[in-house]
Protein backbone atom coordinates (compact mmCIF):
# COMPACT_ATOMS: atom_id res chain seq x y z
CA UNK A 1 0.00 0.00 0.00
CA UNK A 2 1.84 3.28 -1.16
CA UNK A 3 1.79 6.20 1.03
CA UNK A 4 -1.04 8.04 -0.53
CA UNK A 5 -3.22 4.91 0.58
CA UNK A 6 -2.31 4.89 4.21
CA UNK A 7 -3.19 8.82 4.35
CA UNK A 8 -6.67 8.28 3.04
CA UNK A 9 -7.59 5.38 5.30
CA UNK A 10 -5.87 7.00 8.02
CA UNK A 11 -8.14 10.22 7.48
CA UNK A 12 -11.39 7.94 6.70
CA UNK A 13 -10.90 6.23 10.53
CA UNK A 14 -9.97 10.01 12.14
CA UNK A 15 -13.41 11.37 10.33
CA UNK A 16 -15.32 8.20 11.34
CA UNK A 17 -14.04 8.45 14.87
CA UNK A 18 -14.64 12.06 14.95
CA UNK A 19 -17.90 11.63 13.98
CA UNK A 20 -19.52 8.39 15.10
CA UNK A 21 -21.28 8.02 11.31
CA UNK A 22 -24.47 7.23 11.09
CA UNK A 23 -25.39 3.91 9.72
CA UNK A 24 -28.74 2.57 8.22
CA UNK A 25 -30.45 -0.25 7.44
CA UNK A 26 -33.85 -2.12 7.47
CA UNK A 27 -34.70 -5.93 8.11
CA UNK A 28 -36.19 -7.13 4.75
CA UNK A 29 -36.60 -10.82 5.57
CA UNK A 30 -38.88 -11.67 7.78
CA UNK A 31 -39.83 -8.03 7.15
CA UNK A 32 -40.44 -5.60 9.34
CA UNK A 33 -43.10 -3.91 10.56
CA UNK A 34 -41.81 -0.29 9.23
CA UNK A 35 -40.63 -2.06 6.02
CA UNK A 36 -43.37 -4.41 5.18
CA UNK A 37 -45.37 -1.71 2.82
CA UNK A 38 -41.84 -2.99 0.79
CA UNK A 39 -43.25 -6.33 0.62
CA UNK A 40 -46.58 -5.43 -0.78
CA UNK A 41 -48.38 -5.52 2.93
CA UNK A 42 -51.34 -3.24 3.07
CA UNK A 43 -48.82 -1.13 6.04
CA UNK A 44 -48.28 2.33 6.39
CA UNK A 45 -45.20 3.97 4.45
CA UNK A 46 -41.99 4.65 6.45
CA UNK A 47 -39.94 6.38 4.00
CA UNK A 48 -37.07 6.41 6.95
CA UNK A 49 -36.93 2.47 7.55
CA UNK A 50 -33.32 2.46 7.65
CA UNK A 51 -33.11 5.05 10.17
CA UNK A 52 -33.99 3.32 13.41
CA UNK A 53 -31.59 4.15 15.59
CA UNK A 54 -33.37 4.29 19.04
CA UNK A 55 -33.57 8.07 18.36
CA UNK A 56 -30.78 9.44 17.59
CA UNK A 57 -26.42 8.52 18.81
CA UNK A 58 -24.95 10.92 20.49
CA UNK A 59 -22.39 10.67 23.33
CA UNK A 60 -22.04 14.25 24.40
CA UNK A 61 -24.32 17.66 25.45
CA UNK A 62 -23.01 19.21 22.17
CA UNK A 63 -24.98 16.73 20.19
CA UNK A 64 -28.85 16.10 19.50
CA UNK A 65 -28.58 12.73 20.24
CA UNK A 66 -31.38 11.20 22.41
CA UNK A 67 -30.06 7.50 23.13
CA UNK A 68 -26.94 8.34 25.03
CA UNK A 69 -27.77 12.13 25.82
CA UNK A 70 -30.70 11.53 27.11
CA UNK A 71 -32.18 7.75 27.62
CA UNK A 72 -28.84 6.50 29.14
CA UNK A 73 -28.07 4.46 26.11
CA UNK A 74 -32.31 2.77 26.40
CA UNK A 75 -33.88 2.11 23.29
CA UNK A 76 -37.34 1.49 22.18
CA UNK A 77 -37.52 -2.51 21.50
CA UNK A 78 -37.93 -2.03 17.40
CA UNK A 79 -35.92 1.13 17.53
CA UNK A 80 -38.08 3.54 18.69
CA UNK A 81 -37.34 6.36 20.50
CA UNK A 82 -37.67 5.38 24.56
CA UNK A 83 -38.47 8.82 25.23
CA UNK A 84 -41.69 8.32 22.41
CA UNK A 85 -45.13 7.28 24.50
CA UNK A 86 -46.16 4.39 24.35
CA UNK A 87 -47.07 2.12 22.31
CA UNK A 88 -44.10 3.90 20.16
CA UNK A 89 -44.49 3.85 15.95
CA UNK A 90 -42.98 -0.27 15.82
CA UNK A 91 -44.51 -1.74 18.74
CA UNK A 92 -47.84 -3.31 18.60
CA UNK A 93 -50.90 -0.63 18.64
CA UNK A 94 -48.25 1.71 16.92
CA UNK A 95 -48.45 2.88 13.60
CA UNK A 96 -46.28 0.30 12.17
CA UNK A 97 -47.15 -2.48 14.56
CA UNK A 98 -50.31 -4.05 12.92
CA UNK A 99 -49.73 -7.46 14.07
CA UNK A 100 -49.67 -8.44 10.54
CA UNK A 101 -48.04 -12.45 10.37
CA UNK A 102 -45.31 -11.91 7.16
CA UNK A 103 -43.94 -15.32 7.23
CA UNK A 104 -44.46 -18.56 8.44
CA UNK A 105 -41.62 -21.06 9.53
CA UNK A 106 -41.38 -24.42 10.37
CA UNK A 107 -40.20 -25.40 14.02
CA UNK A 108 -36.58 -25.74 14.34
CA UNK A 109 -35.80 -25.34 10.74
CA UNK A 110 -32.87 -22.89 8.72
CA UNK A 111 -34.24 -19.11 8.77
CA UNK A 112 -31.66 -17.19 6.68
CA UNK A 113 -33.00 -13.75 7.45
CA UNK A 114 -31.99 -10.88 4.87
CA UNK A 115 -31.17 -7.67 6.31
CA UNK A 116 -30.09 -4.28 3.53
CA UNK A 117 -27.51 -2.27 4.75
CA UNK A 118 -28.19 1.14 3.19
CA UNK A 119 -24.69 2.78 5.18
CA UNK A 120 -22.89 0.06 6.65
CA UNK A 121 -20.44 1.02 9.62
CA UNK A 122 -18.85 -2.45 11.43
CA UNK A 123 -19.77 -3.93 14.63
CA UNK A 124 -22.07 -7.17 14.56
CA UNK A 125 -25.59 -8.13 14.33
CA UNK A 126 -27.61 -10.00 16.97
CA UNK A 127 -31.15 -11.93 16.09
CA UNK A 128 -33.67 -12.09 19.31
CA UNK A 129 -37.09 -14.06 19.61
CA UNK A 130 -39.95 -13.61 21.65
CA UNK A 131 -43.15 -15.92 22.09
CA UNK A 132 -45.87 -13.46 22.00
CA UNK A 133 -48.86 -15.13 20.97
CA UNK A 134 -50.76 -12.11 21.16
CA UNK A 135 -50.44 -9.25 18.17
CA UNK A 136 -51.53 -6.12 20.49
CA UNK A 137 -49.05 -7.32 23.36
CA UNK A 138 -45.75 -4.91 23.57
CA UNK A 139 -43.08 -7.50 23.86
CA UNK A 140 -40.13 -6.76 26.40
CA UNK A 141 -36.54 -7.08 25.74
CA UNK A 142 -36.84 -9.51 28.94
CA UNK A 143 -38.92 -11.93 26.62
CA UNK A 144 -36.29 -11.22 23.14
CA UNK A 145 -33.52 -12.51 24.92
CA UNK A 146 -35.16 -15.59 26.33
CA UNK A 147 -33.84 -17.05 22.36
CA UNK A 148 -30.59 -15.24 20.81
CA UNK A 149 -30.72 -17.42 17.87
CA UNK A 150 -27.39 -19.39 16.54
CA UNK A 151 -25.47 -18.78 13.42
CA UNK A 152 -26.38 -21.13 11.38
CA UNK A 153 -23.11 -21.67 10.38
CA UNK A 154 -22.10 -22.68 14.49
CA UNK A 155 -20.03 -19.71 14.59
CA UNK A 156 -22.28 -18.24 18.08
CA UNK A 157 -24.67 -15.48 17.76
CA UNK A 158 -22.77 -12.73 16.63
CA UNK A 159 -22.43 -11.77 13.19
CA UNK A 160 -19.99 -9.16 12.29
CA UNK A 161 -19.98 -6.75 10.12
CA UNK A 162 -17.16 -5.47 7.78
CA UNK A 163 -18.88 -4.05 5.27
CA UNK A 164 -18.01 -0.15 5.25
CA UNK A 165 -19.10 2.07 2.61
CA UNK A 166 -21.41 0.26 -0.32
CA UNK A 167 -24.96 -0.27 0.58
CA UNK A 168 -25.15 -4.16 0.44
CA UNK A 169 -28.01 -6.80 0.88
CA UNK A 170 -26.69 -9.43 3.78
CA UNK A 171 -28.93 -12.96 4.12
CA UNK A 172 -27.66 -14.48 7.36
CA UNK A 173 -28.99 -18.13 7.94
CA UNK A 174 -29.78 -18.58 11.97
CA UNK A 175 -31.38 -21.83 13.08
CA UNK A 176 -34.69 -21.38 15.26
CA UNK A 177 -34.61 -22.39 18.55
CA UNK A 178 -35.34 -25.85 19.39
CA UNK A 179 -38.92 -26.69 19.83
CA UNK A 180 -40.02 -23.26 20.05
CA UNK A 181 -43.62 -22.87 18.24
CA UNK A 182 -46.09 -19.95 17.67
CA UNK A 183 -49.05 -18.16 16.19
CA UNK A 184 -47.19 -15.04 16.53
CA UNK A 185 -43.55 -14.71 17.46
CA UNK A 186 -41.66 -11.07 17.20
CA UNK A 187 -38.30 -11.60 15.64
CA UNK A 188 -35.98 -8.67 16.58
CA UNK A 189 -32.75 -7.51 14.33
CA UNK A 190 -30.34 -5.74 16.91
CA UNK A 191 -27.18 -3.99 15.33
CA UNK A 192 -24.99 -2.53 17.49
CA UNK A 193 -22.13 -0.31 15.07
CA UNK A 194 -18.84 -0.38 15.57
CA UNK A 195 -17.13 2.56 14.47
CA UNK A 196 -17.18 5.01 17.38
CA UNK A 197 -14.09 5.84 18.94
CA UNK A 198 -14.69 5.07 22.77
CA UNK A 199 -13.34 3.61 26.46
CA UNK A 200 -12.88 0.00 26.49
CA UNK A 201 -12.93 -0.16 30.15
CA UNK A 202 -9.79 -1.12 30.67
CA UNK A 203 -7.71 2.03 30.59
CA UNK A 204 -7.48 1.99 26.35
CA UNK A 205 -9.67 3.55 24.27
CA UNK A 206 -10.54 2.17 20.74
CA UNK A 207 -12.60 1.85 17.76
CA UNK A 208 -15.93 0.50 18.73
CA UNK A 209 -15.95 0.35 22.31
CA UNK A 210 -18.31 2.65 24.44
CA UNK A 211 -21.38 3.92 23.27
CA UNK A 212 -21.92 2.35 19.92
CA UNK A 213 -25.13 3.53 17.22
CA UNK A 214 -27.91 0.96 17.40
CA UNK A 215 -30.56 0.11 14.83
CA UNK A 216 -33.33 -2.68 15.24
CA UNK A 217 -35.92 -4.03 13.88
CA UNK A 218 -39.35 -6.20 14.96
CA UNK A 219 -40.95 -8.78 12.51
CA UNK A 220 -44.33 -10.33 13.07
CA UNK A 221 -43.73 -14.56 12.45
CA UNK A 222 -45.24 -17.22 13.19
CA UNK A 223 -43.47 -20.81 14.14
CA UNK A 224 -45.19 -24.26 13.41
Amino acid sequence: MGVGSCVWMFGVVVLLAANGGDGHGRLMEPVGRSSAWRKGFNTPINWEDDELNCGGFGVSKLTDGSQWDQNDGKCGVCGDNWADPQPRDNEAGGKYGKGIIVANYNMNQKLPIEVELTTSHWGHFEFHLCVNNDPTHIVEQECLDKHILELADGSGTNYPINYIFDPVNLTIPVILPKGVSCTQCVLQWHYRCGNSWGDCGNGTEGMGCGPQEWFRGCADISIS
